[in-house]
């Protein structure tokens, strides 16, 4: 059952999600296709989207994810790829991603002008219900629930709120898998991996950070295989409908954000020194990376567990995911909502974290 504290959360989360979508639309005609996030360069998916739309509001440059998002929610089953899927820049890795524009489009019941309100909607509720899933794991770490806060106001859920993106939907349903694994509940924890994994496969390193912590620390060695085997198998046999589906459209898997250990921060840099504030955040999300994992170590929860491969994996981006602050802490932004709940709970071993999910009780 939800607390009052929760729905007090819940409330005020609610509010600020109404409040960052409000401000852009009065300033665009109360236009939702602001978070589309179309650029005015992207000549193919600009027409596709007017064709189907009308006038919509343009970004400078080439835009960003929303406008791929819109694409695949227009068709996401895949039945016409020759007409969607073809004017995606990397169809095979884009059509990867599949369950926000799933959703959004009423599971492809809905028609382009629904589809953007859509998008919309279903970034406001992931909002308010991962703020929900974060309350529930600082009520279990035993602080207060106002900490739910830390999701709604993580400035890498805002970035992608602006501009459609599926890392608020991921990011919801891995926090809400991490509170379902501490009251044991396996099952519904695995179902919201799948969600995590099919928004943005990424989140299949939150399944493995919370497998490693059942195996090693809970001894649930059967829930620990299932927590990664099941994620893992669902976001593979949707990659082979994907090579079925898509055919000749979808070409080769083309991943660029994944280069060598270190080499985007350190091809980053140089380009930093030219604008402070990408300089001031780049050199703040790497200490506070360290500080994230200094603590993980030190306090050996589950929250932390969960979320320590995004660590690794930041190591691991290229130069253009490092180049600016906007993109680098979407990349990492369930780490910032992680330390911030690790940071509350001064004390470890009064959470209830620490001991969820054993075989055999406390004494």
């Amino acid at each position: 059952m939800t607390s009052r504290a929760a729905l007090k959360v819940a409330a005020v989360a609610t509010g600020i999600g109404l409040l960052l979508c409000v401000r852009p639309m009065l300033t665009n005609d109360w236009d939702p296709s602001f978070f589309l996030a179309i650029g005015e360069d992207a000549t193919e998916i600009r027409e596709y989207a007017e064709e189907r739309l009308g006038e919509v509001v343009l970004r400078s440059d080439l835009g960003h994810d929303g406008r791929f998002f819109f694409v695949q929610a227009n068709d996401p089953w895949i039945l016409d790829p020759e007409v969607n899927a073809q004017v995606l820049d990397r169809p095979q890795y884009r059509s990867q991603r599949m369950f926000y524009p799933l959703v959004a489009s009423g599971l492809g019941t809905l028609g382009p002008q629904a589809v953007v309100w859509g998008m919309l909607i279903v970034n406001l509720a992931a909002l308010v219900l991962g703020t929900l899933a974060v309350v529930s794991i600082a009520e279990s770490m035993q602080v207060s629930s106002w900490w739910g806060l830390s999701f709604v106001l993580n400035i890498g859920f805002v970035s992608e709120l602006n501009i459609g993106g599926a890392g608020i939907v991921a990011a919801a349903a891995a926090f809400g898998a991490v509170a379902m694994i501490v009251r044991g509940r396996v099952g519904w924890a695995i179902g919201l991996l799948i969600v995590a994994a099919l928004s943005r496969e990424v989140n299949l390193i939150v399944a493995a950070g919370t497998a490693w912590w059942l195996w090693n620390k809970a001894e649930e060695k059967v829930s620990a295989g299932l927590v990664i085997a099941v994620p893992v198998a669902f976001v593979g046999l949707w990659a082979v409908y994907l090579r079925f589906s898509l055919g000749p459209v979808g070409g080769a898997p083309d991943i660029r954000e994944i280069g060598l250990p270190f080499a985007g921060v350190v091809g980053a840099f140089s380009s930093w020194i030219d604008d402070p504030i990408d300089l001031i955040v780049g050199i703040a999300l790497i200490v506070l990376m360290i500080l994230f994992s200094r603590r993980v170590f030190q306090q050996d929860q589950l929250v932390g567990w969960a979320f320590f491969g995004f660590v690794g994996v930041a190591m691991l981006l290229t130069e253009p995911v490092w180049h600016s602050y906007f993109d680098i802490s979407r990349a990492i932004a369930p780490v910032l909502t992680a330390y911030a709940l690790l940071l509350a709970s001064r004390d470890p071993a009064s959470s209830t974290l620490s001991n969820a999910g054993r075989s055999t009780p406390a004494t």
